[in-house]
């Protein structure tokens, strides 16, 4: 949002936008959709792309996938590299000058950029260029229609190639961790709703848990809102209302309206919870201000485990994960049934990434569509993420090997330590297809890996009671002037909410007695006014897709 309110200066990119790098070639010299190479024998082709590097890239230019494509299709990239870091900064300072190139890979931009340069005619509209040139791209965004309608502007045009699909488990990483072992040694069955896992966690704090004597050495739940989804908040407060991160807390009801779940009576008893588990010792009082690493020395304490249970994407919050003998005593803990029956599991739907734009620059944005289809066959894939086989970071499994669901494996992957410039490393538009992740073998014994534990946690307990998309706010576009108002409210609204959650949970403030000073204090911040935009965007958007 920032990038998009950043003076940008677009006069220049209108006119005076002939590409010196490559000359428009006729359809004729193109072979047909679906073959390769993409051009005629004797026909050459060439685009220039700003391409930030990946981990474990250090070029494009001489990278054998490069050499790879090129032969495949016969087309050419001249790239424009960047570093991550400097990504950015580089972006804007080529778009203001308006010496852009003809491709722009991997920004990440969000659905506001897109409609301005796309509106501006920066960004060339690419529902027609994949419809006659990219099979593969079409029938992946067919299979995905909650990706195209979500990259789809309200104006009807997609203005990017997104990547689509990722691992399983990333749609509902905010898990609980919990300790199986201090469960055994307390004789304790696996708890299954809030009450119960309060109960437990009292157990973990008076009865000697981890078995050294020491029944004041254990810490029952901790957390860190630094580490990887460290912050416990969303696995508990699910149990309350859906709620999820990954739409600020506003969720979609039943009449398309918009509302806040931090203001709802569910978050005030989610609160109410909370404080019960703090003021009796459950709850670690440093939640809210210790780092990752805090958190991971404090799961990695030598010769014996203090921590119960810990919020977290994967069990990497709590100990290296090539430390087995210690990540391994936690489970994945199901999502808990709250006191009105709520089982609900907060949701990062797989809406794409933003990953490929071709801009006014380009000469032949079909030979550009044609080269990127090729990402969305599994051959391309996999040639992009891990190179080629016997030569990257795969070869065949042997017989006997078993995936993520136990049936057999198609590859085994190889340690990619200090190897360098054996693919790409992801980067571009790719298509990862349902079920892709089942091609790999798992280590043996399986609970042993950790991703089999979050893929059968992910589809096996969390994604069955995922909170359902359409109670969830989407990616919305917002006009210039609404972007104003956002910026404006939704810092100050989220510095307060996070101080006044920490009082309320820790007990500096009551919660009933400060409740509506709380509700009020959100109006003067401009919350009302915050959902009015959002909703206004939120409408239009389902208005297009009628």
């Amino acid at each position: 949002m920032k990038l998009f309110l950043l003076p940008i200066v677009l006069g220049c990119f209108i006119a005076g936008c002939s590409n010196e790098i490559a000359d428009k070639i006729s359809l004729a010299n193109y072979t047909e959709v679906g073959t390769y190479p993409i051009v005629q024998e004797g026909e050459t082709v060439s685009f220039t792309a700003f391409a930030p590097l990946r981990p474990s890239v250090t070029t494009y230019e001489t990278n054998p996938f490069t050499a790879y494509m090129e032969d495949l299709t016969g087309v050419t990239i001249d790239f424009i590299e960047v570093t991550g870091a400097d990504s950015k900064q580089k972006f804007n300072v080529m778009m203001t000058s308006g010496d852009y190139t003809d491709v722009i890979l991997d920004m990440s931009l969000g659905l506001s950029e897109l409609l301005l340069y796309g509106q501006q005619g920066i960004f060339l509209p690419l529902n027609d260029l994949i419809d006659q040139y990219a099979p593969n791209i079409k029938k992946a965004l067919d299979e995905n229609p909650m990706v195209r309608n979500n990259w789809t502007m309200e104006d009807g045009n997609l203005y990017v190639v997104p990547r689509i699909g990722g691992a399983t488990h990333s749609q509902t990483s905010y898990r609980m961790w919990l300790n199986q072992q201090w469960l055994n040694n307390l004789n304790l069955e696996v708890p299954e709703t809030t009450e119960e896992f309060y109960q437990v966690l009292k157990a973990f704090k008076e009865q000697d848990a981890n078995n050294n004597g020491d029944p004041n050495d254990e810490i029952p739940l901790s957390g860190s809102i630094k580490a990887w989804n460290g912050d416990p908040m969303p696995f508990i407060l699910n149990a309350f209302i859906p709620a999820s991160p990954s739409t600020g807390y506003i969720n979609v009801d039943a009449n398309g309206q918009l509302y806040y779940v931090k203001a709802s009576p569910e978050f005030k008893e989610y609160l109410k919870y909370m404080n019960k588990l703090y003021s009796e010792g459950l709850l670690d009082e440093l939640v809210f201000s210790q780092g990752k690493d805090e958190l991971l020395k404090l799961g990695s304490n030598p010769e014996i485990s203090i921590l119960g249970a810990t919020g977290g994407g994967s069990a990497s919050v709590i100990a290296n994960i090539a430390d087995k003998d210690r990540w391994t005593q936690y489970i994945a803990l199901p999502p808990l049934e709250g006191p009105e029956g709520v089982i609900s599991a907060a949701h990062t739907p797989n809406y794409g990434m933003s990953s490929m734009v071709i801009t006014n620059k380009c000469q032949n944005p079909e030979a550009v569509m044609r080269y990127f289809d090729y990402m969305y066959t599994a051959e391309g894939r996999i040639f992009n993420t891990l190179g080629f086989l016997n030569e990257g970071r795969y070869v065949l499994a042997p017989e006997g090997a078993v995936n993520l669901i136990n049936e057999p494996a198609k590859y085994t992957r190889i340690s990619g330590d200090q190897v360098t410039n054996l693919s790409w490393n992801s980067m571009g538009p790719l298509y990862n297809w349902d079920g892709y992740e089942l091609e790999f073998e798992v280590t043996q014994p399986p609970e042993h890996d950790i991703e089999y534990v979050l893929y059968n946690s992910a589809v096996n307990d969390y994604l069955p009671v995922a909170q359902d998309e359409k109670t969830m706010l989407p990616k919305l576009a917002y006009n210039t002037e609404e972007s104003r108002i956002i910026v404006d409210i939704v810092t100050n609204l989220n510095l307060y909410v996070d101080q006044a959650v920490a009082e309320f949970i820790t007990g500096k403030k009551d919660i009933d007695a400060s409740w509506d000073e709380y509700i009020a204090q959100l109006a003067k911040l401009g919350l009302a006014e915050y959902l009015a935009v959002n909703q206004s965007a939120y409408d239009r958007k389902m208005e297009s897709l009628n």
